[in-house]
Parts: structure tokens; C-alpha cells; sequence
């Protein structure tokens, strides 16, 4: 990894330009002076949104140019900020844009329930307007919303009740990060090692399967002591969302969650149903991996652990991303040109110095370039996250460009598409490029754990969801033993026979923050079921599929989620496109078992 003690240390084309943004610090404070009239330019149309199309066109412009304030200044204070989460005046400047723009959230908070009170007729006969056809997609929005919403009153009471009834996180929250104690994992060598969130991914891939054995059993053992608790977190959760959803009309609570989205219910049920006939390729998984591993017995606490040791290549940031660009060259060059863009116009703040934001994530603003802040090593793990920030920021990137800011911004269904796409046309890439028998197996094992993380580990998170209100819907208590029997049995049946399920993992629901964030995490299976099916026909030399995807990542929010996909050559209504998802994992086992001999 490149060492730089000091951000001014690391040569100009590895930092962000934010000077794009704002130039200097007295050009974001004169715009931040600005809040209170955009906010009272708004203010003004109360009472009067749906007079005219002129009055609604006018009322909304005045809106999105208040957004598009608040979010610049949002994005310069943030992104400087996480150059260096110590620097007090950057902190305290993404504190007052927060704190500003919350309050203007509340004093405009009438904006949209004065729409919503408006008569069906009316806002579909404004949505028809050739004056509002900007603004279209966001009154047909509102016109599907309008039989949920409730009286003013009720509106009120629910509003008022929101804050209260979200305290079941923030407690799940406080107990696992500040009051909860986790014993040392204590190694084959009776060294013990500091137990933490950090550190127990990192001790479950290590070679030592005492370390490993230990940082299971004393991580979820420390989550069992307080399994009453947990389950009463979590049981006031999924009340809340069942009163929520009562509260809206809606049949069910995964109804109401599905509803923004307009995901009928039979395509997250349809995509539970078809990874259980695939299931047998996750035992065969297993037995691969116990086979691989020369183990008597495969536990729960050997699932991390790399099949092959890790391809310990030297690449170099400029190296990966000669290597993306090849990678991504079947996009074609309408999407080569926006990449160079990247780089040349440095849009990435590439290498750490002490206090920047640890991780990596791709944003920015509708009026600029997105940014993509990494913590580059020089690995191929890092080369794998360049790709996939870059295809989130091409996605931002493109959408921007051709959508009007109020249908830029894609759904978070479609976030993780154009990102792991690019992942994959990575390890199409590299693995053809790959001369050795220890490189190609260590890309299919890479392979096989994205397929186990993503769309099997969280479709059985789906399924615990679904499940776990469906069983409250119907009066059966949510308590530990209710819970941790219905985990231990998906577990079990997830990852079938040649798995031992220790006693442990029945506790381990209570330390998924994801079941706090209302039937989220299926979308990250659809993601990724839709990446392999772009990704495969696009490295294929599918030129009509390119095509598709490109104007996919063009579409932003201009429709549903499904139609979206539907319109790129996907319809996840349909089990095929999943089907070929798991052709893709039945083929890598096919080969790394070729190739094992």
C-alpha cells in the first residue's frame, strides 16, 4: 500500500477535485447565506400549489432549486469532511448544512401533503400538462400514494408517532456497540486476541481454526446473553412496521415495503422459491470447500475462510486501473470516454492518511461529477472495489446526463446493478487473463463468495424477514425461542448435510442490523442475480444487451424498478434471469473442480 503521512504528501491526480464544487470556503458560505430565500421563495406558494400548472411548474422549480443548494453544499461539506473526520472546521460545517437542512425540511413540510389532498382529477389532468412534463413521473408518484394516505389529522398523529416508534434500532444499536462485552478469541496457541465488530470477519478467514472456532462461538455467545433483549428489539421493530402498514392500508407490512418500489409480492416470494431449487449447488458448495480445506467435518465457523490462499499480486492503483479499463471495454466507448473522465478530471480520492473516512463509497451531486472516496491498497481486493465504485459512479454519471434532477436519482433496486456488473466483466477479464491454475482458482473461489454472501446468505435473510412478520401478522409471538428456532432451521436447510450447524448460530439473527431497515435486503440479491445476467451476455460480445444496459443506466427514475429492468432485457417477474445467475456459480464449480483435478 502507498504510505503518505500527510494529504498534502499525495501527488495531486490521487486527490478529488472539490474545488469543482466550490472554489473556496467563502463561495460555500455565501450559498449557505442563501437557504433562508430559496426556503421563503418556496414558502410562498402555499396554499396555492395546484391553482395552475404555471403555480405548480413555478412552485416546484423554486423546489428543486432549493434542492439542488442544500445538496451542494451538503456534498462539499461532506466529502472534505471525510478527507480528514478530525479537522473541527470541517466538521462543523457539515454539521450546520445537516442542521439547516433539517430545518427547512420542517417548514416545508406541507409541501406534500397539500398535493396529496388535491382530488385524484386534478393532479392527473396537471400531470397531462405539457408545462409539468418534467414534473410528471413525480405527480404520477403521488397520484399512486393518494389511496394510503389518511386524513390530516391521522397524518398528524403519525408523524408525531414516528420518533418514539423508532427507538427499537437505536436501542439494538447502544446495546451491541457500547454496552455489550465480547470475550478475547483465544487462538490454537492459547494466545488470546482482542474480540470486536472489526476483528471478527478478519478472525474467521484465518488459517487457525482454534482462532476461528473461538471468535465464533465468544462473538454470538456474547449476542446470546442478552437474547430476551434482542428479541424484544426486534419484536417491537416488526410491530411497528405491522402498525405502519395497518395504519397505510396495506394488506401486509412487506406489502407496504414493496410499494414504493411497486415490487409485486410474488417476485420477492418467487425469488426465495427459485433459490431453494438451487440450493443443492450451496451443498455442493460446501462439500467443495470441505474437501478443499481437508476437513473431517465442516463447521459454520470455516465458511469465511478462503478455499485458496489469497493471490498475493503487487497492483499498483494505475496498474488497476489500466486493468478496469480493459475489464470494461465490451461497454463499448461511449462508456470508455466517461471512465477516462474519472480519472483524468479526478473524480477519486485514491490513497489513507490518518483520520480520512475508512471504506469506500461512490457520490456526489446532480450538478457535478460523482465522487468516489477509497482507501487503495495495492491488491486485487482494491482493484476489485475500483471497479465497482466506478460502476456506481457511471451510473450516477449517466443518469445525471439524461435525466431532469427530479428522475436522476435511480432507486436503491437498481444501486448495486451497474456496480457489480463492472465487478464481473473484472473477473470475466482476469480470469481469461489468467496463466496460472493458482490464479483461476483463487478468482472462482472470490466468485463463489460473492455468490454465498450475496444471493444466498441474504435471500435467507429475506426469507427470516418475511417470515418473522408473517408469523406476528398471525399473532404468534416473536420471543428467543420462536426466533433462534426458525434461524437454526433456515440455516440448517440453506446450507444442507455436509454442514455441521453449530448450536451457536441460532443467536445469530440478533446481530444482523439489516432486519432494523424494513425488508431491504433482497435488493441486494436482484442486484446481483441482475449484474450476472448484463454482465455475462455484455463480455459475450452481446452487442444488443450493451446497448440495453447502457440506456439502463441512462433511465435514473423515470420508471418502476421492474420496467426499468424489463426495458434492459430483464424481467424479474419471470425465474429465468435468476436461473441464470446460478448458471453462472454451477459453471465456476464445474471449473475450479476441473481444475483441481
Amino acid at each position: 500500500m502507498d504510505q503518505y503521512k500527510n494529504r498534502n504528501d499525495i501527488p495531486e491526480k490521487y486527490r478529488w477535485n472539490l474545488s469543482l464544487i466550490y472554489a473556496s470556503l467563502e463561495e460555500w458560505e455565501n450559498d449557505f447565506s442563501k437557504i433562508q430565500e430559496h426556503t421563503a421563495q418556496v414558502e410562498k406558494f402555499k396554499g396555492k400549489l395546484t391553482s395552475s400548472a404555471q403555480t405548480l411548474r413555478e412552485a416546484f422549480e423554486s423546489q428543486v432549486k432549493l434542492d439542488l443548494l442544500i445538496e451542494k453544499l451538503y456534498a462539499f461539506a461532506h466529502h472534505s469532511s471525510d478527507e480528514d473526520t478530525r479537522d473541527a472546521g470541517k466538521l462543523g460545517r457539515l454539521s450546520r448544512i445537516q442542521s439547516e437542512a433539517a430545518q427547512v425540511g420542517g417548514r416545508l413540510a406541507w409541501f406534500e401533503p397539500e398535493l396529496l389532498e388535491t382530488p385524484i382529477e386534478r393532479l392527473a389532468q396537471l400531470s397531462q400538462d405539457p408545462l409539468l412534463k418534467d414534473f410528471k413521473r413525480k405527480i404520477e408518484l403521488l397520484i399512486r400514494s393518494k389511496p394510503h394516505q389518511r386524513s390530516a389529522e391521522v397524518e398528524e398523529l403519525l408523524s408525531l408517532a414516528s420518533e418514539p416508534l423508532s427507538g427499537s434500532y437505536k436501542t439494538f444499536s447502544l446495546l451491541e456497540n457500547a454496552d455489550m462485552k465480547i470475550p478475547d478469541a483465544i487462538d490454537s496457541q492459547g494466545k488470546a486476541h482482542e474480540l470486536n465488530h472489526a476483528t471478527y470477519s478478519a478472525y474467521l478467514e484465518s488459517d487457525d481454526r482454534g482462532l476461528r472456532k473461538s471468535a465464533f462461538e465468544n462473538y454470538l455467545g456474547a449476542f446470546a446473553q442478552y437474547q430476551n433483549t434482542f428479541a424484544a428489539t426486534l419484536d417491537t421493530h416488526v410491530k411497528k412496521q405491522i402498525f405502519y402498514s395497518n395504519a397505510r392500508r396495506f394488506p401486509s407490512a412487506i406489502e407496504s415495503s414493496l410499494f414504493s418500489d411497486a415490487i409485486p409480492l410474488d417476485v420477492y416470494n418467487g425469488l426465495i422459491e427459485t433459490v431453494h431449487r438451487f440450493l443443492p449447488l450451496l451443498h455442493r458448495w460446501v462439500k467443495l470447500k470441505k474437501k478443499a480445506l481437508n476437513l473431517d467435518e465442516m463447521n459454520l465457523y470455516d465458511l469465511f475462510v478462503p478455499m485458496v490462499k489469497p493471490a498475493n499480486v503487487d497492483i499498483p492503483y494505475d496498474e488497476g486501473c489500466k486493468m478496469v479499463m480493459e475489464a470494461v471495454k465490451p461497454l463499448g466507448e461511449q462508456y470508455a470516454s466517461a471512465l477516462n473522465q474519472s480519472f483524468s478530471e479526478r473524480w477519486i480520492d485514491v490513497f489513507y492518511t490518518q483520520g480520512k473516512r475508512s471504506g469506500a463509497y461512490s457520490g456526489g451531486m446532480y450538478l457535478t461529477h460523482p465522487y468516489i472516496l477509497l482507501n487503495h491498497k495495492n491488491n486485487l481486493g482494491s482493484t476489485f472495489t475500483l471497479a465497482h465504485e466506478l460502476g456506481h459512479s457511471l451510473h450516477t454519471y449517466f443518469s445525471n446526463r439524461n435525466q431532469h434532477y427530479t428522475t436522476a436519482n435511480y432507486p436503491i433496486f437498481l444501486a448495486e446493478v451497474a456496480s457489480t456488473t463492472n465487478e464481473m466483466l473484472l473477473q470475466f477479464h482476469l480470469y481469461d487473463q489468467a496463466t496460472s491454475k493458482e490464479m483461476k482458482l483463487y478468482l472462482l473461489d472470490h466468485l463463489f463468495t460473492q455468490f454465498r454472501g450475496t444471493l444466498f446468505r441474504q435471500v435467507q435473510f429475506a426469507e427470516f424477514e418475511r417470515d418473522i412478520h408473517a408469523m406476528a401478522e398471525r399473532g404468534e409471538p416473536l420471543t428467543t425461542e420462536t426466533l433462534s428456532d426458525h434461524y437454526a432451521a433456515l440455516n440448517a436447510k440453506y446450507y444442507g448435510p455436509d454442514m455441521k450447524q453449530h448450536g451457536m448460530i441460532r443467536y445469530e439473527w440478533s446481530r444482523i442490523p439489516h432486519f432494523y431497515y424494513n425488508f431491504y435486503v433482497y435488493k441486494y440479491s436482484t442486484s446481483f442475480a441482475a449484474a450476472q445476467f448484463f454482465a455475462r451476455k455484455i463480455y459475450d460480445g452481446d452487442t444488443s444487451t450493451r446497448e440495453k444496459f447502457l440506456n439502463f443506466l441512462k433511465s435514473g427514475s423515470s420508471k418502476d424498478p421492474l420496467d426499468t429492468l424489463m426495458e434492459a432485457g430483464m424481467d424479474l417477474r419471470d425465474s429465468k434471469p435468476i436461473e441464470s445467475a446460478f448458471q453462472v456459480f454451477e459453471d465456476a464449480l464445474n471449473e475450479f473442480e476441473k481444475l483441481q483435478g
